[in-house]
């Protein structure tokens, strides 16, 4: 594929029509029998990342249709909008499949911020057993990064005054990733233990149990040797081993792995394998 993805778009929230998803089609223009959704991360959206027309192809091989979503948070909407908002479209996303493509089975994969919305799905949202495996690549926290950003404590202090308030949709003075932001998806993304704060290496045991107990379902987690979000690499990797050992109590299958490449691997020599790796573990284990 070179540049373009051929599919069908459709709208799957009839009272916000800028809400439209995407599934490719095979060469014969048939939707396949399975499908993957893909959820990348802050500032992404359709074909944003490198690896994704090549991981459309060969899913196409495998009979899984991509299926790419425009939430309300895609693109430099985030700021805007949280993890529970993701959810409940993401529940609309799937009444719609169901209703007009009725898939056999439906994996997930989320890459950075969206390996957030993966498992904010698997733990509250409605259609949640429609969901047969996930992949996460590039599951990094973002209030680790961020604390060693020039500007975060002053926007820290600003986004929880505003809290205090009780103004949690005050936009800050501020930007994070070029993108306007409200006080509540700030806290958020930077707080201990907030919505988003799935991934610091300061977690303990217990506190990554409620997020990761309700993955039930083969799972792959894939990160990078180079990724230039994660801030302590060792300390990374002994999160990592604590979220494998906690994920095995409950998942049918998990897997781990790094790989070499950056945080969004760009450059072919980096998704390939990626692209290898997730058809293989879909294909051992869906």
């Amino acid at each position: 594929m070179d540049g373009h993805m051929d599919g069908h778009m459709f709208h799957y929230c009839q009272e916000n029509r800028n809400l439209v998803a995407f599934v490719s089609v095979s060469e014969k223009r048939q939707v396949c029998s399975n499908a993957l959704i893909l959820l990348p991360g802050l500032t992404e959206g359709f074909m944003s990342m490198s690896l994704t027309e090549k991981l459309s192809e060969e899913l196409l091989k495998m009979d899984y249709s991509m299926v790419q979503v425009n939430l309300s948070s895609s693109f430099m909407q985030f700021g805007f909008s949280s993890l529970k908002q993701d959810c409940q479209e993401l529940t609309k996303l799937l009444k719609t499949l169901e209703k007009v493509y009725k898939f056999q089975k439906i994996v997930m994969l989320g890459h950075s911020t969206g390996t957030q919305d993966v498992l904010y799905y698997l733990r509250y949202g409605e259609l949640a057993e429609m969901v047969s495996g996930v992949i996460l690549q590039a599951a990094v926290s973002d209030r680790d990064v961020i604390s060693t950003w020039e500007e975060t404590p002053r926007l820290k202090q600003e986004a929880d005054k505003l809290m205090a308030e009780g103004k949690p949709q005050a936009l800050l003075s501020g930007r994070l990733l070029d993108a306007p932001i409200t006080a509540e998806r700030y806290v958020s993304l930077t707080g201990r233990l907030g919505d988003d704060d799935m991934f610091s290496v300061d977690l303990t045991e217990a506190e990554l149990e409620p997020i990761l107990s309700p993955v039930k379902v083969p799972i792959f987690l894939c990160f990078s040797e180079d990724d230039e979000y994660v801030p302590d690499k060792d300390a990374q990797k002994i999160l990592a081993e604590r979220m494998t050992s906690l994920l095995k109590k409950n998942a049918d299958v998990v897997e781990c792995k790094y790989i070499l490449g950056g945080h969004g691997l760009s450059n072919p020599e980096h998704y390939i394998p990626f692209v290898d790796s997730v058809c293989t573990f879909i294909k051992n284990n869906i």
